[in-house]
């Protein structure tokens, strides 16, 4: 089941990256704010990667524990973990250089959801019910 999550783990890492990368060129591109310094596309696969990665662990662990419960649980922490997450960018310190700095939390917050969506996209491809 690791080897599993691992691979959901990746795949939903690459997705959110990926839809993560569209969404700030849209984004960019509608308000005419460009944060490339800031949120850059590599910063934006790694985080993407690193979030799905770690919850897939978690997922596993959680696996380990509960059994039957593992899903409902997971589901929980990961919507819990995705609005803490974007916490800190409400705190976030921009370069002065840097137009139109009310707009970040535009680009970067819902940004913090990909993962979690990516996750439960393709959960049904790599979990059966029941393991």
């Amino acid at each position: 089941m690791l080897k599993r999550l691992l691979l959901l783990g990746v795949t939903s890492g690459v997705l959110a990256g990926i839809v993560a990368l569209i969404y700030q060129k849209i984004y960019s591109t509608s308000v005419g704010a460009d944060f490339s310094s800031v949120v850059t596309p590599v910063s934006v696969m790694i985080s993407n990667l690193i979030g799905c990665m770690v919850a897939a662990i978690g997922y596993w662990l959680l696996s380990k524990w509960l059994k039957s419960r593992t899903e409902i649980v997971f589901n929980f922490i990961l919507v819990i973990l995705s609005f803490a997450s974007m916490l800190p960018v409400f705190a976030a310190k921009l370069p002065l250089t840097i137009n139109s700095p009310e707009l970040f939390p535009g680009l970067a917050i819902p940004m913090h959801f990909f993962p979690a969506l990516a996750w439960s996209t393709l959960e049904p491809l790599f979990i059966k019910n029941g393991e």
